[in-house]
Formats: structure tokens, sequence, C-alpha cells
């Protein structure tokens, strides 16, 4: 089976993807397009997997973000698992940036003037963190210019679905007032876009919930078994 994409826009020639968790070689319960290689999976299968997924994009390698619930950016040239982090930057051509993510929200940028990307990875944490607002800083440092930048946000847990404490929801509404959905519920996609469309140019959102979609990888819904991580791919191809 090939590898499935839920789903990709073009900013000029950069191509951002979303992958569904269909068309790798993961077995049960991380079948079967598993790309994170912590959660317990057969370490051959998961290196198929991302191999699978660098050929899809046309990439001759992946770095991987290693998240942590945090705002650290990393500049990356080579490829592998990166340094802890939730954002990574790179101006090197063929070289895929992996978000991987099972209900958080992983979000690209891409200029394509001066030939800067990056991906994030926004939990409740980094939303809290503000990693949207750190990996721009990053992303400016290494020329991106924000006039020329658009960016994507990929498939997350609704708000329907996110219910949380209500003291989280407290801590939200002092300072990430746009993620707050009622007295119970977040809504981390609305947090990361209300960041993101202050600072770019456009920002386009792949619409669909991780919980409620059996299509995409989602942490709730396993409800403590095993299970994978999906991702968000981008590539600065070298024409």
């Amino acid at each position: 089976m090939s590898t499935q994409v839920f789903d990709r826009v073009y900013v000029s020639d950069i191509e951002i993807v979303a992958l569904t968790r269909h068309g790798g070689h993961s077995m049960a319960p991380y079948d079967s397009l598993n790309l994170a290689n912590y959660v317990g999976d057969d370490a051959v299968s998961v290196a198929a997997n991302q191999a699978n997924v660098a050929a899809l994009v046309g990439a001759s390698g992946i770095a991987v973000m290693n998240s942590d619930h945090g705002r650290t950016v990393h500049v990356v040239d080579t490829y592998g698992t990166a340094a802890s982090g939730d954002g990574l930057v790179t101006r090197t051509t063929d070289l895929a940036l992996l978000a991987l993510a099972a209900d958080c929200v992983p979000f690209a940028l891409a200029d394509p003037i001066n030939r800067v990307i990056a991906v994030g990875h926004a939990g409740w944490r980094g939303v809290l963190a503000n990693v949207m607002e750190a990996t721009i800083q990053t992303f400016v440092s290494e020329g991106g210019q924000l006039e020329h930048t658009q960016a994507v946000i990929g498939p997350a847990i609704c708000a329907r679905c996110y219910e949380v404490p209500a003291e989280r929801v407290d801590m939200f509404r002092q300072n990430q007032t746009a993620a707050v959905s009622d007295l119970t519920h977040l809504n981390l996609t609305a947090g990361v876009h209300s960041e993101l469309n202050r600072a770019v140019s456009q920002v386009h959102v792949f619409a669909g919930c991780t919980q409620e979609d059996s299509n995409l990888f989602s942490y709730r819904r396993s409800a403590g078994s095993p299970t994978g991580r999906g991702g968000l791919v981008i590539t600065l191809p070298s024409s």
C-alpha cells in the first residue's frame, strides 16, 4: 500500500503534506504509517515509514522533531532525530522537516522567496509557552521574511473533543484567550492560528479532528493503549 496523504498545499514550489496513518509498514497497534521511534514500534518499520515519506515529498532525508512540549527551536541541516525541542528551521534543500503529532497541533512555515522553511509542534503546554512565536523568531533569524511567508496548520484534536480541567482553561484565559472554547474545552488550533495569523501573509488550515477521524493517529482515542504518531512534513526543493 502506498503512503496516503490526508491533505497537501503548495507555497510556490514548497510542498507541505499532512499524512494519514495508512500506507506504512508498522503492525498493530501502530498500523501502519507510524513515524515516531519512541512509542514502542519496531525500529525497522519506523525507518521504512520515514523513508517512504521522504520519497513521497522528494527529499533525500528527514529531520524528525523530538518534541518536549516546550518552546525550544533548532536550526537543522542534517537528517535524523533532532535534539529535544518543538520547532525546526532549515535553509537546506532536499531535507524534509517532520513534526510528529497525534492530537497536538503541527504547523509549518514557508518563505519561497528567501528559501526558508520551518515546522512546529504545539500541545497545550506549547500553546501556553507560545512555541509559535519562538518558531517564528528563529525562522526570521535564519532569513525568513514574514511578508513572504505562509503558514500551514495540520489536523489536530478539535475543541468539541478536547475537554480539560477548568483550571487549565483558566491558565489560557490569562495569555492565550483565542484557544479558550468554553469552561472546560480548549481549541488549540485556534490558539495556534491566532498567533500565526498575526505574523504571516496567509494561513492554511487542514480541517480534521484527530480523535474523530480514524484515518489519523490520536493519543486520546487510544485511551492509554499504544498508538503511532502522524506528521506534517515540509521540504525545500533544490529547484
